[in-house]
């Protein structure tokens, strides 16, 4: 409210057309005026003898205004219109523009005399403010000379429509204030999308080279399966030949009992490779186990990882949406 101005809350349209109204059916002049007495509008209305010779003086102008804000003031502590005598001796009437406890205007009404004027008294004032006493004489006979109770009446009528124009700035400002709230609103939560977005769209970046390394997993997963079935058949056959080795030294050992004496160097040979049979087919066996179990860690982690990508895709194709989502609603904030 502190700098907040007349103008800001009403445009000067209306107000100019709810003076000129006021004017046409009061047959008086009207004014408009922000807080310190300033004119917002043209005149309505006005008399010759406050256009063209009061205010055309400097020192005349200077006593409007100040009459203007001193009647709005006075009528905004009053609470009510006030009717006073100008400092050129016409009667004038104001009524205050308040909004939320503050004055950002005055309504002016007047420019007449209650009664026919004393001559000599505007002669008097003439001179004070520069002006050529005769025509302003000629002047003062043209305003219109109206009765006090008429004058109140009018008067009472205008502090009407400031009321209705108070109200209207009042809607105005909390409009506006509104306004301004909701933009603030709407950047904070602009900020907020944006932000948003680009932390979905780092998650996103993040999940798919996560997406990648879990297939370069998965392909390690299933080269490492087809590896451990190629060595369990590499472990099969060497327990065959160990088998087969085992027949052999079995059959050399009776050949060489068979032969006495002279094959004892045999049997014993025969022994050890029936031995080397042995060993060969024992470790061959062990192997197998322990392939057995890799083999088995190595589906479960193939399992795992396709199961995690699945996960990863969703999460993907969820951030997607969102990421839609997004543009959508900062599409709409931004319009």
């Amino acid at each position: 409210m502190k700098n907040l101005k007349l103008t800001d809350l009403i445009d000067i349209k209306t107000l100019q057309e709810i003076q000129d109204s006021f004017s046409k059916a009061t047959g008086m002049a009207a004014l408009t005026t922000d807080a310190d007495g300033n004119p917002v509008t043209k005149g309505s209305n006005f008399t010759d003898f406050c256009m063209n010779f009061t205010r055309k003086s400097a020192a005349g102008i200077h006593k409007c205004e100040k009459c203007d804000r001193d009647g709005g003031l006075q009528s905004s502590k009053m609470g009510k219109a006030v009717a006073y005598q100008c400092h050129s001796g016409l009667y004038d009437f104001a009524a205050p523009i308040i909004v939320d406890g503050k004055m950002i205007g005055s309504f002016i009404g007047g420019q007449v005399l209650p009664e026919p004027p004393d001559l000599n008294k505007f002669r008097k004032i003439a001179v004070e403010l520069g002006i050529d006493p005769e025509e302003y004489i000629n002047a003062v006979k043209k305003v219109k000379v109206i009765p006090k109770q008429q004058i109140e009446a009018a008067a009472d009528f205008l502090y009407v429509i400031a009321k209705v124009l108070s109200s209207i700035a009042y809607s105005n400002l909390h409009a506006k204030e509104t306004n301004t709230s909701l933009v603030g609103i709407e950047e904070s939560l602009k900020q907020k999308i944006i932000s948003m977005d680009t932390l979905t769209r780092s998650t996103a970046e993040h999940i798919n080279e996560l997406d990648k390394s879990f297939s370069e997993l998965k392909n390690i997963a299933e080269n490492s399966v087809a590896q451990v079935n190629t060595t369990n058949d590499t472990v099969k056959v060497i327990q065959d030949i160990a088998m087969n080795t085992r027949i052999l030294g079995f059959n050399a050992s009776i050949e060489a009992s068979r032969s006495k004496e002279s094959g004892k160097g045999f049997g014993v040979i025969a022994q050890e490779v029936r031995n080397l049979a042995e060993t060969s087919k024992s470790s061959a066996d062990k192997i197998q186990v322990t392939m057995k179990k890799i083999s088995e860690f190595t589906e479960e982690i193939d399992e795992q990882v396709k199961k995690t990508e699945k996960m990863v895709e969703g999460c993907y194709k969820n951030l997607e949406e969102i990421t839609e989502f997004l543009n959508e609603l900062k599409e709409t904030v931004v319009v």
